[in-house]
Order: structure tokens, then sequence, then C-alpha cells
């Protein structure tokens, strides 16, 4: 009774739930677009794969739990389910995730998954933590959800615990849709979450709790909650660091590729910038790290984090195989704009009365669906590289009255493009139609910088 006091305690205070709040509303979502999908296949090359262990996992799970305001707890209570996997310990669904090859497959042929096999419910929700891997900085917890109107239930608010009720920091490693690990079957949804414990491990019994819906504006969330035991036995390799050591140099801005760090799913390059730097470095438009030297094996990007002088890329690579080839290359970096950003237009003459600087041109100003459509341009500097500009919401017509420009649901009132053939980079944004006095003035939230090139390849495992 002491734990399901403590755990009503730790969410139902308010300033408890005042502080999840913060979390939740940013992860909210990302959480539905990387997370709560089921129904898509991971990839065309898996799509068998998927067929085939949806057939031989038939996951029966039967689980208990009990109630004390609202609170529902899954405290060594133990599910039925049956996995028909390669050791009968191993979930289908798992050994589908973790695919062929890769961290995960490692850890998983090694013996390293952790069975937990318990669940919480609650009104018709219910979740299994099947098991986890983990090597107590970073969490992989694999989970089976259902509910009894057969909609899909996914985490909104996830959160790790201490037994004593602390909370653990973390940050969460969510996907896009084209990096998949879950699907839907039979009215169980399968997936995995995973956590990168930010200051410190993680203890050898925690908490893992979250509220749980259909990620449906407006819909019933349930919260539930499941204690965790840690086989320290059975910690897996889960932190791999290859030293590189290496400066570039951008006429005179200097970056140093200090390492790539392999944890599960990703592989993160760590960079500091030069202290001594007389610019600063605020993107590296076209930096990518690759397999083999071709467009195929590049590895897709999924984050960016950085402060003044120390960055970190991070690359989704699943199918990483230690000791394989990996490369860095790259060509350009881009510094901060550092002049006026304002754009002041006569949308009546159709010309630019002054500029942030002379790279940007006004492309066209045309009546489009009852609206003004304003396209700007500049002049490519390579294929695989676009110049980035934004304009606030607000601006201002020649007698100081400010207006927004246009932003609805229904129809897409800003966007950037290539036109390749005419070699620019375009970006439009869309503004009432009607009779201003004139000049208007545009201040851009964003402008290109200076870009420098100084193409390189280095080659960080042969």
């Amino acid at each position: 009774m002491a734990d399901e006091q403590g755990m009503l305690e730790q969410f139902y205070q308010p300033a408890a739930i005042a502080e999840r709040r913060i979390s939740e509303e940013r992860l909210d979502a990302a959480l539905r677009n990387g997370i709560a999908r089921g129904k898509q296949a991971k990839s065309r090359q898996r799509m068998k794969r998927i067929t085939v262990s949806c057939a031989a996992a038939v996951l029966l799970m039967i689980g208990g739990a009990f109630a004390m305001n609202g609170l529902h707890f899954g405290n060594g209570i133990e599910s039925a389910s049956v996995h028909t996997a390669v050791n009968n310990q191993i979930p289908a669904y798992v050994n589908w995730s973790a695919g062929d090859k890769g961290m995960l497959r490692e850890a998983l042929d090694q013996g390293r998954y952790q069975v937990v096999e318990k669940t919480a419910a609650y009104e018709g929700y219910q979740v299994t933590v099947d098991g986890i891997v983990t090597d107590r900085k970073h969490l992989v917890l694999f989970y089976t959800s259902k509910s009894s109107n057969g909609d899909r239930i996914t985490p909104e608010a996830p959160e790790l615990f201490t037994s004593a009720r602390d909370k653990l920091k973390y940050k969460l490693f969510v996907r896009n849709t084209n990096q998949l690990t879950g699907y839907y079957d039979e009215g169980s949804y399968h997936d995995m979450l995973v956590f990168d414990l930010t200051d410190e491990s993680l203890p050898e019994e925690f908490y893992f709790a979250s509220k749980w819906g259909n990620s449906e504006p407006g819909s019933a969330q349930k919260f539930l909650e499941i204690k965790i035991p840690v086989d320290t036995s059975k910690l897996a390799e889960l932190e791999r660091t290859m030293e590189v050591n290496k400066t570039l140099e951008f006429e005179g801005q200097k970056v140093k590729i200090k390492n790539v760090v392999q944890i599960p799913l990703r592989l993160n390059v760590n960079l500091a910038m030069d202290a001594a730097n007389s610019k600063k470095i605020v993107t590296l438009p076209n930096w990518e790290l690759y397999t083999k030297n071709n467009k195929g094996n590049v590895f897709p990007s999924t984050m960016v984090m950085k402060n003044s002088e120390q960055w970190k890329l991070g690359f989704y690579a699943p199918d990483y195989v230690q000791g394989e080839l990996l490369g860095l290359r790259g060509s350009w970096i881009e510094t901060e704009f550092k002049g006026d950003r304002r754009l002041i237009l006569n949308t009546k003459e159709q010309k630019i009365v002054s500029a942030p600087d002379e790279r940007i041109r006004l492309q066209g100003i045309e009546k489009k669906d009852g609206h003004l459509r304003i396209t700007t341009a500049f002049s490519s500097l390579e294929p695989s590289l676009v110049q980035f500009a934004k304009a606030d919401l607000m601006f201002t017509d020649g007698k100081g009255v400010t207006h927004s420009l246009l932003f609805n649901k229904e129809t897409v009132h800003e966007a950037w493009r290539k036109d390749r053939a005419a070699n620019l980079d375009l970006y439009y944004f869309d503004i009432e139609s009607m009779s201003y006095p004139q000049p208007l003035t545009f201040d851009f939230a964003e402008y290109p910088g200076e870009f420098i090139k100084n193409p390189f390849d280095i080659v960080i495992q042969k």
C-alpha cells in the first residue's frame, strides 16, 4: 500500500501535475508522428518478416491489476503471454524490431534480453512490458498495448521513476515515419521505447509510468504504471565510442570532429567549434554519415543538438555493425547572418525597396485563390543545398498598420522549393489580397548567412 500511496502523491499533487505538463506538450506531436503508428511496415525489405513474425507470434495477454483512486499498478503481476520466438523467451515482434544486424541484434544474440512480462490494466486499457535491454545508461523497453474497443493505444507522456519516486532524467528517442519499429496485430500494438538517461544510471528497480491514449484530440487517457526489476547479470553493451580527433577548417573557421558514439538505433557525431572562430557557425547543411561510397548507404539524420561550442549530430543507424566501413563527408558550413533582416517591398509596383542584402530577389507577386503570393529567390549554390529564409508572421504597411501573413490548416501559405531548371532556391508566403498603403515591411525570422565551402571525406572505420 505504501507504493501505491507514493504514486498517488507523485501524480495527483498539483505541483507534480504542473511539472509534467511541459514535457508532455513537447512530446505530444512527436510521439504522434514517431511512435503511434502501427499499421505501417518498417520497410519493403522487411514486409515478409512482418508476415512471418505475426503468424508465428501468438500473444495472449491475461493480466491482472489492482486499482486505487484511479491509479493502476503492474507490480509483479505476470502476464500469460505465449511467445513462439527463437528461444521462447524473446517475443517474435522483438526479434523483428531488432532487425537482422546492429547493436540490438547483438544484444539479443548474446542473451542480454531481460524478460519482464508485467501487466497493468484499467477500464479496457492493458499494457504489458514484455522485456528490456539496458546498460543502465540506455534503456530499450519493449511493450504490448491493447484496448477493449480495438483502438491502438500508445504512451502519451512516458516517465521513469526510482523506487523512491524520484523522477529519472532522460531523453526519449522519437522516431519519424521512416524509422518505424512497431506494428498492430490482431488487436494488440507492439513497439519499443528508447530512453537515454542524462544524469544518473538506471537503478536496479524502477517504475515505467505513462498516460495512454489513441492520440486523438479529446480522447480518453488512462494512467498505467509498471514496476520493473533490472537483472545486472544481463547488462548489454549499448555504447561504443570511435575516436576521430580531426579538425576541419573553412576559411579560418575550425570544426573539430571529436568522435562517433554508437547507441541503440543511432550513431552520434560529437563536434567542437573552435572558441577562436571569428564567425558563429549555425548549420552544417550537407554533412552526412555513410557506410559505403554511394547515396544508398547514407544514414538518415535524426537531430542536431548544440550550444555555442559543443554540437551533436544524430543519425538513425539501427543496422550498423561495429567494424563496418563508416565515414563522414560534407562540403559546407553556414555562418550567422549579422545584417538587418528587413525586406521592404512595393507590392503594387512589384519591386524591392530595400533588402537584407543583394542575394535575395523578388521572383514575383501574383493573385492566387483570393490572396497575394509573394515569391522570393536566391541563386542556388549547388543541387544538394537549399538556402533558407522565413518571414515573421506579422508585417506593417506604409502607414505603420500591422497585418499578418495568411495562416490556416486548409491551405499551405508558406513553402520552400528548389527550381533546378532555373538554378534557384525559392521561398513564398501569402498575404491577404487588399489595397495596402505602400511599401510593406517584412521582418525575416530566418535569413541565410554566409556559406563557406571546403569538401571533405573522413573515414572513421575502414
